[in-house]
């Protein structure tokens, strides 16, 4: 069957000039994915299919030959929008899958004029699941975008083994509802809204009245706290736009996870390097509960103090590269002995200066038994870094910085420098919400990233910038 493109062409002119280019790949040859672009990965093939199709002779065709979830196939494609008001637009495609044994899906990314990521969804974090081994089925992700969306990267994936076509993706808008908010949808969003209103570190850089007149729009027809997740996207993104690149929703199922556990499931570890370093890695740790919290800083303290009282220590490397953050306290309580006592850094407000103090192992709720005292305070310290040093970790970098025996090796940091504070939802959820910026001792303010002293550039075969943190500690 021939499709034609006119209609659609025509609609999208008349809605944000947005059009998926080659949308049911027919335009397509040799197994060419023409306008789209497929990652290669490793025990997967993406091609275009000539002899299936939804409607026409063609797909694209994900196919994968192994059982491993931890490893995905996507393929996608760039669209520019082009809006001057607030819109709600469907992204579909109609996809059909045998033998799976993995995860099939539909995801979209929304970026600004500079190409930074404004907004995330696919079938899972929409709740639209893809149902696998099933004939040609429309699939469908929601979006609200604005003037400052000035990009969609739309696209699929599989994670598995199997096969999946995808067909005939398309971008339409969908008009808003005329129905009233129901009370309890109205009352969640509200309460949303005024938590960021009042403690959001950007609420001054939001224009309130058009914020509030797009936030009644979205939230037309939704009737139950579910409903409201296009609104709640809504209000995140618009904090995005003013600069806070930082605040997120805790699912009811992480809030609850953190309670009993760390969620991120990765312990520290330590060793001794070249008979007189004293090497540690702290990774990131996640969790709401003070127990918990106080064996994970106990663990790292007792590292330390066993490699020095059981060695002669020249210096230290604290690994902070793999840090995702989390919850600070106890990663520098733990590091309390390299640190030392006294004001370590400062949470920043427009109207007001924290100090971060630790005192004779209690730091925060936190607290460590018998805090250690190394042997030699001032031996050098290398704390390593790179873009997967995030939050906490970055502030528990910013903990060492000021310390006349500390240098930083490695790229930049994430840039999430900013503090977030977690407020209680109704239904269980939580808001991580950024409410100040750090500082070090020194009076020095993070708002982006932390620089290393010495930029090192890692090689795949070799750790250039663990091995320089080495050769400064033996100089």
């Amino acid at each position: 069957m021939k499709k034609s493109l006119l209609p659609i062409a025509l609609f999208f002119l008349n809605f944000t000039s947005a059009q998926v280019q080659n949308s049911g790949f027919e335009n397509s040859a040799n197994n060419d994915s023409n306008d789209w672009y497929v990652k290669k990965t490793e025990n997967y093939e993406g091609i275009i299919d000539t002899e299936t199709g939804y409607q026409g002779k063609q797909s694209m065709r994900l196919t994968g030959k192994q059982d491993d979830l931890k490893t995905f196939m996507p393929f996608s494609q760039g669209v520019p929008l082009n809006l001057n008001k607030i819109q709600k637009i469907e992204i579909s495609a109609y996809i059909k899958s045998e033998n799976i044994r993995g995860d099939i899906g539909l995801w979209t990314q929304v970026r600004d004029a500079k190409n930074e990521k404004i907004g995330f969804g696919n079938s899972t974090s929409q709740n639209r699941k893809v149902a696998v081994n099933k004939d040609w089925t429309k699939y469908s992700l929601e979006f609200v975008v604005d003037e400052n969306a000035k990009k969609l990267i739309v696209g699929g994936l599989l994670s598995g083994s199997g096969t999946v076509w995808f067909d005939d993706f398309e971008i339409k808008e969908i008009p808003f509802s005329e129905k009233p908010t129901s009370e309890i949808a109205w009352n969640y969003i509200q309460q949303f809204r005024n938590i960021i209103q009042k403690n959001s570190l950007f609420s001054d850089k939001i224009e309130w009245n058009s914020f509030d007149e797009d936030l009644s729009k979205i939230s037309k027809g939704m009737e139950t706290i579910d409903d409201t997740k296009l609104a709640l996207d809504y209000m995140i993104k618009k904090l995005r736009n003013v600069g806070d690149n930082h605040s997120f929703i805790v699912s009811k199922e992480r809030v609850a996870e953190r309670k009993v556990r760390n969620s991120t499931g990765i312990e520290p570890e330590y060793q001794l390097i070249d008979q007189s370093i004293g090497y540690v890695k702290v990774p990131g740790f996640s969790s709401s509960n003070t127990e918990i919290a106080n064996e994970f800083a106990q663990k790292i303290h007792d590292f330390i103090k066993e490699l020095d009282s059981q060695n002669t220590i020249k210096g230290w490397i604290v690994d902070l590269r793999n840090n995702t953050g989390g919850t600070i306290y106890p990663m520098i309580l733990g590091l309390g002995s390299l640190i030392g006592d006294g004001t370590l850094g400062y949470f920043v407000t427009k109207d007001r200066k924290t100090p971060w103090v630790m005192e004779n192992g209690k730091y925060g709720r936190n607290e460590i038994f018998n805090p250690y005292k190394i042997k030699n305070f001032d031996s050098k310290i290398a704390v390593l870094i790179g873009p997967k040093t995030v939050s906490a970790g970055e502030a528990t970098t910013i903990a060492f910085i000021g310390k006349s025996n500390v240098k930083l090796f490695g790229q930049p940091s994430s840039g999430k420098t900013s503090a977030n504070q977690l407020f209680a939802l109704s239904d269980g959820k939580e808001l991580a919400l950024a409410v100040s910026y750090e500082m070090d001792r020194t009076g020095k303010e993070y708002r982006e990233t932390i620089n290393p002293d010495i930029f090192v550039n890692d090689f795949q075969e070799s750790d250039e910038t663990l091995e320089t943190a080495k050769k400064w500690i033996f100089e």
